[in-house]
């Protein structure tokens, strides 16, 4: 069966006749046991986008994810496509980042786009927080940051400090 039987979808206007003028949305935690994603996680980098694409990362945003992703090196770490994970959050209404712990087991993260409020974590907006040793920062969308020499800036200063860095 291949229809859409939710009726704000097909007749918003039915919407008010069964619930009157007064609609919550709620969003109702869901659990996952397996969520598609690419790269290898072995330094437990978790990339979160969102985004209607086939592929996870975007293809016009591939080079730029990529070439990010390969300036993080460090005396413990050579990041490369093993070394991270990237998952795209729109196929998996209702995620909680519990949900993602238990999958992914991540030490850093970065939000790319996507509120971490919705995964009920507190991050400021381009800022950072820290959960069960995990760094986590929210940033603009892959698209924004690649085409904002400001934003890459920006970017490439908290990846440094997430990731220990040294600057030269």
């Amino acid at each position: 069966m291949d229809q859409n039987l939710i009726i704000p979808e097909n007749y918003p206007e039915h919407v008010t006749m069964f619930l009157g003028q007064d609609l919550y949305l709620i969003n109702e935690p869901k659990w996952y046991e397996q969520i598609e994603s690419e790269g290898g996680n072995k330094y437990r980098f978790l990339n979160i986008v969102s985004h209607n694409h086939k592929e996870i990362i975007p293809p016009a945003n591939k080079d730029f994810f990529f070439r990010m992703a390969n300036a993080v090196q460090t005396d413990r770490i050579k990041m490369d496509a093993d070394g991270f994970c990237v998952i795209n959050v729109m196929d998996y209404p209702g995620l909680k980042w519990k949900n993602l712990e238990q999958i992914f087991s991540p030490k850093y993260c970065i939000f790319w786009g996507v509120d971490p409020h919705a995964f009920d974590i507190s991050c400021k907006f381009y800022g950072g927080a820290k959960i069960n040793d995990c760094k986590i920062t929210y940033v603009d969308s892959m698209a924004k940051v690649e085409e904002d020499v400001t934003l890459k800036k920006k970017l490439w200063e908290i990846i440094k400090r997430m990731f220990e860095i040294p600057s030269k």
